[in-house]
């Protein structure tokens, strides 16, 4: 019997069966468990919430029904006594792998027809930031791959012991390994589906869907190797395991294949590409990190001259040249920082090839290359370098990396070029030149003045950015759109947003994150801290938050997903609460609050009381006072009169998931309400324009109890109130 018709009979058997359909239905409903209260992802972007999440869920739900599929065919042929029969008329190994094809197919259909059942719903509910190509990936990488490695797996089980319940419970275990804590912060060790801690909504999420596809690629080798080396294991002429696995290697085809497949995912895992390999032990490493600090040399001037190479694979080449002054007459050390994954290719002073020797000391995503400078009082150093950056192994669980792909480029400080400046002195007005060719439908932001230079013929434009002072530069590239938020103190901060929302928020949240800029800059004081101004920018969702550096702060995508603007918490609308967003600019990635003492004490409070006064003065007392003031009350309330709040001592006796939420929502009470509630009743104790002063000295000058952090003990005395005063137990 060929293999093609045996292969045809199989599939209509598969096709038949009841459990096939049940394997089909469970995974099919699967995602609704995504939706809901499943959420495999630390993200709260919209792709996360609802492209990830439901189709990652589908993947882990597949793995376990298509293993179970798998192992049930494999396993009737036995349990029936028709093996005897059929293995006298085939090969054990053909029907074995015919199955293997049916139940692979059956995943195959099975991921098709769930694609196309959640696509409609899924591009509702994403709307402007919908992405066909992603939603592709997604299913072939998030869903596909679950069933695919299930079945993969419980078929080299079964034929290695043939026993229905060893081979589940491995399965099990395997699968409830991967979804354990030793794995979150390992991408390798994501067998059946990648690993994903979120997706971005408008600049691409090329960190993840590389590290998957890689991932992928591994689990296949591995997997198909096992499984070839387990089909030479399949029983035939009443032979037991070994007997059976040496008659069938005596052709060395299928031998030689399984062993190339299993070194293949091997190599693939010990030399992957995207993760450094700093030392478990790098604070201690760190604490005794030697001082390359050079009194002799100094940083004249840096031009830099940087080139992507590949927006698909995420690799870039550059040329640093380096005017540096030797003070000592004599040759001199000179260790250069480059991002992991980065490499030296040439290194030349005045001219002339120097030696060089790349340490391989990776610590916290960057290493050092040593070179001895030449006795030259003037020297004109000149570095090639070149590759794909790699995230700090302490980040994997959130693939934290700098990224180049044709949707945004991230490229800061090492990710741009060899860092110099832990060995050299940089007087405040050494130049840093940058010349960069990008996609022409990509605006750069930079740390920098950016200019643009020419149009090419390959599609690309020329920018430039120059700096003093410093040889850290910072570069950021997307869709950009700006609008320049008027401070009210006659300056303007730019607002760097994907054009994907574009339409949100040009529907008046501009108008109100303006006005609540210039709320905080006549209350506080001003955000623009460099001679080069102030500037936010829309940051790729793996930002996690925010973060303020140099003249740039950044908003990551989370502040603009649905979930974040329905956040009652923060505001009664999407518009108030992007104003809540951005009044975090002034308190939180300005000055912080933090009380070791008081752990609710932080920032959400402020920014919250902000929030309200801002919304007093543009609709009124009684509009913020309702949705406010009351709000806080009522939440206040009900919290202080709930049964665990009152009782602490029963939330020990309660399953841990729900004692974590219990906290979480008594942690956010406190935090946006209570916080918000405490500065509110100060406010109608000493005024609120004594209350502005306060917070304006206190956001210039800083806490002095934690310094530069603002205590609850530091607002307090600076108000001359007590705890008590303001409900503070």
């Amino acid at each position: 019997m060929k293999f093609s018709a045996l292969t045809r009979v199989e599939l209509g058997r598969v096709a038949r069966s009841r459990l096939t359909w049940l394997a089909c239905a469970l995974t099919a409903l699967a995602p609704l468990a995504g939706y809901q209260f499943f959420q495999p992802t630390i993200g709260d972007t919209m792709a996360a919430l609802y492209l990830a999440n439901p189709l990652l869920t589908c993947g882990i739900a597949g793995t376990l029904c298509f293993a179970i599929l798998m192992l049930t065919t494999l396993q009737q042929a036995c349990k029936n006594g028709l093996n005897a029969l059929t293995d006298a008329i085939v090969s054990p190994m053909a029907i074995c792998a015919a199955r293997l094809i049916a139940v692979l197919t059956a995943a195959l259909g099975s991921s098709v027809a769930i694609g196309l059942l959640y696509l409609p719903y899924t591009a509702w509910k994403l709307d402007i930031v919908f992405s066909l190509s992603d939603y592709v990936l997604a299913v072939l990488l998030f869903m596909l791959s679950g069933p695919v490695m299930g079945v993969l797996a419980a078929a080299a089980l079964w034929h290695l012991t043939r026993r229905l319940d060893v081979s589940l419970v491995a399965i099990l275990a395997a699968w409830v390994f991967t979804r354990s804590s030793i794995c979150s912060g390992f991408f390798l060790l994501h067998w059946n589906v990648p690993l994903v801690p979120t997706l971005s909504d408008a600049f691409g999420s090329a960190i993840v869907w590389r590290t998957a596809i890689y991932s992928r690629m591994v689990w296949l080798c591995l997997l198909g190797g096992a499984w070839l080396l387990s089909l030479l294991c399949v029983r035939q002429y009443g032979k037991g395991l070994l007997g059976s696995f040496l008659r069938h290697a005596r052709k060395p085809a299928l031998p030689l294949l399984a062993v190339m497949l299993l070194c293949g995912g091997s190599l693939l895992w010990c030399y992957q590409p995207f993760v450094d390999h700093t030392p478990a032990n790098w604070q201690k490493l760190m604490d005794a990190e030697p001082d390359r600090s050079n009194a002799f040399l100094t940083l004249q001037s840096t031009q830099l001259n940087v080139k992507i190479e590949s927006y698909l694979l995420g690799t870039m080449s550059g040329v640093a040249e380096y005017r540096i002054q030797n003070a000592s007459g004599a040759a001199q050390e000179l260790y250069l920082s480059l991002k992991s994954g980065h490499a030296i290719r040439s290194v030349t002073a005045n001219g002339e090839p120097i030696a060089w020797e790349d340490l391989k000391n990776d610590s916290i995503a960057a290493h050092e290359v040593r070179c001895t400078l030449p006795a030259d009082a003037e020297i004109d150093l000149r570095v090639e370098y070149g590759g794909m950056a790699q995230m700090w192994n302490q980040q994997e669980y959130a693939l934290g990396a700098d990224v180049i792909s044709s949707e945004s480029v991230t490229m800061t400080s090492r990710s741009l070029a060899p860092v110099v400046s832990g060995c050299v002195l940089i007087p405040d007005d050494a130049k840093v030149s940058l010349s960069i060719d990008l996609q022409s439908d990509l605006t750069p932001v930079g740390s920098g003045t950016l200019t643009r230079l020419s149009k090419n013929d390959d599609g690309t434009v020329t920018w430039s950015m120059e700096d003093t002072g410093t040889d850290r530069l910072f570069l950021y590239a997307g869709d950009y759109v700006c609008k320049e938020l008027d401070a009210g103190d006659g300056t303007a901060i730019p607002f760097y947003y994907s054009k994907k929302y574009q339409s949100r928020l040009e529907n008046g949240a501009l108008e109100l994150m303006e006005q609540a800029v210039q709320y905080c800059t006549a209350h506080y004081g001003s955000k623009f801290l460099s001679s080069d101004g102030f500037q936010i920018i829309q940051t790729t969702a793996f930002n996690f938050g925010g973060f303020a550096t140099g003249n740039i702060s950044g908003m990551g995508e989370s502040y603009f997903s649905d979930e974040n603007l329905n956040d009652p918490d923060k505001g009664p609308g999407s518009a108030e609460i992007l104003a809540h967003e951005i009044i975090h600019q002034w308190w939180g990635l300005g000055a912080m609050l933090m009380d070791m003492e008081d752990s609710a004490w932080n920032d959400e409070g402020i920014t919250v009381y902000t929030t309200y006064r801002l919304m007093c003065q543009i609709k009124g007392q009684e509009y913020a006072r309702k949705n406010y003031v009351e709000k806080w009350e009522n939440t206040m309330d009900n919290l202080n009169a709930s049964f665990y709040q009152r009782y602490p001592e029963y939330v020990e006796l309660l399953p841990e998931r729900l004692q974590s939420s219990i906290r979480a929502n008594a942690d956010g009470a406190n935090w946006y309400d209570g916080n918000a509630l405490m500065i509110y009743r100060a406010a109608q104790l000493i005024g609120e324009e004594t209350l502005d002063g306060v917070w304006a000295q206190l956001f210039t000058e800083g806490g002095t109890e934690l310094p530069p952090y603002i205590s609850l003990n530091d607002f307090l005395t600076a108000c001359g109130l007590e705890k008590g005063d303001v409900g503070r137990e």
